[in-house]
């Protein structure tokens, strides 16, 4: 059993994605008109050239830190691709991250479970990617730092998963050694692949949404919901 166990943050204790849909379209609706194409044709066009550029994540990585930038650059990639006005991307952009903003919430087992790790002696620790800045402005909006015996971002620690440096930190700071450890997240490249690649057991969390394909680094266990975990280190 672990003395320790990080988190991932986005999409595996704040749900991040439930959001995404309605957020491209609130943009597309307000912008479609005046690019005179179907609100939902613009929205198809952008979510193709949105997963063809996070397709290979390890060639992206560099985007990680400026995700803001990386949308407007895939906006304006799918506008171009349709033959329509790129100079739309800044503000489609704007408005999908100000409604994503607005529709984030934890997972309804996120806080319990956070609570019944600390009640049961585990130090933890939460791991994520992504600027500094947006990242650090989760973590305050739902008071998560308290919670935690430490807390990496990419944007401000300069690394990011699957880099074992992270995972290295978070191991220093909480005493305790990869063996000992266990990492959640629901990425399989830079949680999954990043947590076996510093010696950690790496637990897949998938909330029903995403599923295991050839290629991709295989999880230690697999769970659908946090309640799992737990049940896990009850046994």
């Amino acid at each position: 059993m672990p003395r320790a166990i990080f988190f991932d943050l986005d999409d595996t204790l704040l749900d991040t994605s439930a959001g995404v849909m309605d957020s491209w379209e609130i943009a597309c609706r307000e912008s479609a008109p005046a690019l005179g194409v179907p609100w939902d044709t613009l929205r198809t066009a952008i979510l193709r050239d949105m997963a063809e550029f996070w397709r290979d994540e390890s060639a992206v990585e560099h985007w990680r830190t400026r995700l803001v930038a990386a949308r407007e650059h895939v906006i304006a990639l799918a506008l171009a691709n349709e033959g329509l006005d790129v100079s739309y991307a800044v503000r489609m952009s704007q408005t999908c991250g100000l409604a994503r903003e607005e529709r984030l919430v934890l997972f309804p087992d996120s806080l319990e479970t956070l609570a019944w790790l600390r009640a049961t002696g585990h130090r933890l620790g939460l791991i994520t990617n992504g600027p500094a800045d947006m990242q650090r402005a989760k973590v305050d909006r739902f008071k998560l730092a308290p919670l935690f015996d430490v807390v990496v971002i990419e944007g401000e620690f300069g690394f990011g998963k699957p880099s074992p440096r992270v995972f290295e930190h978070a191991l220093n700071v909480t005493g305790t050694s990869p063996g000992e450890a266990w990492h959640v997240g629901d990425n399989l490249y830079a949680d999954v692949g990043g947590a076996r690649n510093a010696g950690l057991f790496a637990a897949w969390i998938h909330r029903g949404r995403l599923e295991l394909k050839d290629g991709e680094p295989t999880p230690d266990r697999v769970f659908e919901h946090l309640q799992e975990l737990r049940e896990a280190l009850s046994a």
